[in-house]
């Protein structure tokens, strides 16, 4: 199931289609947020799911003033709760570079948004024109996808794929950092005690259900989790525990980039020496601005993602990272221009979410 707003309209065979630009789409409203809100989003980054009440303890303010700000955010598209399943220990991952026929780049990742697979989507300036990662169950499907969907589709040019080896530093760990330590520490203790077994299952529907209805709503309520799969709030509450607890989902708080402070999202390709690979990763993942370090397998070993406050930054960036470690080389880098989806989210100009396609990695046989 696809749901967007009306910044986008289902074609008949249910591929998203981009209709006639408008440069008022391109103009982004004034939207502000203050202190609070910020405040708000990152203690949903620290635990997605915390009651209003814990959150309005631990800022010091009452529970249905932080439901009124996360409302007026999530309304807006300006924040929101993904949903990303795990449903395999190892799920098979590639970044994709696509180069397309000039003019056709939007038709492209249009195309593309409708799929399932397709989990972030960056239009970018540089030498390809989008950036997707996408995610499938195992390395069957995933070349699946990447040969006989990724490459048919009309108007893309060149298609040069790389496989994920591993994550040194994943995008759902980047903070806001707008709580004070001791707020952060106080928001940890609100998470679900992890059960003493964490052994991974094979799910069952419920499951499916439960992360399918997430996927639209990270935040969905437990009453409304259990009407999904014609349960009690409490069998829903064990349930969901469990998914997160033993790895099989992961929810991430998002905020639309320009509220940030960090409007800017630039990827690296990095070459580094074999034997070097796990130092400079690591060290790069401590980087602040950096949001994710993929290892690759291909012409470029590392795959860094960073958001900037303006693009001087970059330059900046990497100067400083060759200076510190000189054995890392910067072959390239891409400027997204555009986001255009995000963990299954649907993003406008401004990066605000205007619907969502629920990721699924497909089932195990």
């Amino acid at each position: 199931m696809i749901e967007v707003t009306n910044t986008m309209r289902l074609a008949t065979d249910n591929r998203l289609e981009v209709h006639d630009f408008r440069m008022s789409e391109v103009l982004a409203p004034d939207f502000a947020i203050d202190e609070l809100d910020l405040a708000v989003v990152g203690a949903l980054q620290l635990n997605p799911r915390a009651s209003w009440a814990d959150v309005g303890r631990i800022l010091g303010i009452d529970a249905s003033t932080v439901s009124r700000r996360w409302t007026r955010l999530a309304d807006a598209g300006a924040a929101w709760v993904s949903c990303q399943p795990l449903f395999t220990p190892v799920p098979a991952l590639a970044f994709i570079e696509i180069t397309t026929v000039a003019g056709r780049t939007l038709d492209v990742a249009t195309e593309l948004a409708g799929d399932a697979q397709a989990m972030t989507i960056d239009v970018a300036a540089g030498a390809r024109d989008l950036l997707v990662t996408a995610v499938c169950m195992d390395a069957y499907r995933l070349s699946a996808y990447l040969l006989e969907r990724v490459s048919r589709i009309p108007d893309v040019r060149s298609v040069q794929s790389h496989i994920i080896a591993g994550a040194y530093a994943e995008a759902s760990r980047w903070r806001l950092h707008s709580l004070e330590s001791q707020q952060e520490a106080r928001v940890r203790e609100t998470l679900p005690k992890r059960p003493s077994e964490t052994t991974r299952h094979e799910l069952g529907e419920r499951d499916h259900a439960l992360v399918a209805a997430l996927s639209r709503d990270g935040r969905a309520s437990l009453a409304e989790l259990a009407e999904v799969i014609h349960a009690s709030e409490t069998t829903a509450r064990r349930r969901l525990d469990a998914l997160i607890a033993r790895g099989h989902v992961r929810l991430r708080c998002e905020l639309a980039r320009d509220l940030t402070g960090f409007p800017v999202s630039e990827w690296f390709f990095v070459r580094v020496p074999s034997d070097r690979i796990d130092a400079a990763a690591k060290s790069l993942a401590t980087i602040p601005e950096v949001r994710a370090v993929l290892s690759a397998a291909g012409p470029f070993n590392l795959l860094v993602a960073v958001w900037l406050r303006n693009v001087a930054d970059g330059q900046r960036l990497e100067t400083q990272v060759m200076r510190k470690l000189p054995h890392v080389e910067f072959v390239d880098r891409s400027v997204v221009i555009r986001p255009f989806k995000l963990v299954g989210r649907m993003l406008d100009a401004r990066g605000f979410a205007t619907g969502v396609v629920p990721l699924e990695l497909g089932r195990s046989s």
